[in-house]
């Protein structure tokens, strides 16, 4: 099974995907070569980062609720350690 195959994999890889995608293109939220405060004197893109990280552990907490409904990821017995 590959993700081109299987919609859950695919809507779920073009969500992570997209993650990564955002946090990697210099937005000027993310990455500031000049100081921008925000709340408290804080730069304003550790805001950012903190909210992107945020974001990204509530999606791996909603893939594992929704991945472990299905029967793909709850059948480890095809699984068996090497003796």
């Amino acid at each position: 099974m590959d993700i081109f195959s299987n919609r859950f994999e695919m809507r779920w890889a073009a969500i992570i995907l997209t993650m990564y995608g955002l946090i990697m293109i210099p937005f000027p939220w993310y990455f500031n070569e000049t100081y921008v405060p925000g709340f408290g004197g804080v730069p304003r893109f550790v805001y950012a980062w903190v909210l992107h990280g945020i974001a990204v552990l509530i999606l791996v907490w909603r893939f594992s609720r929704e991945a472990l409904k299905r029967p793909e990821y709850r059948n480890f017995e095809d699984i068996q350690p090497e003796k």
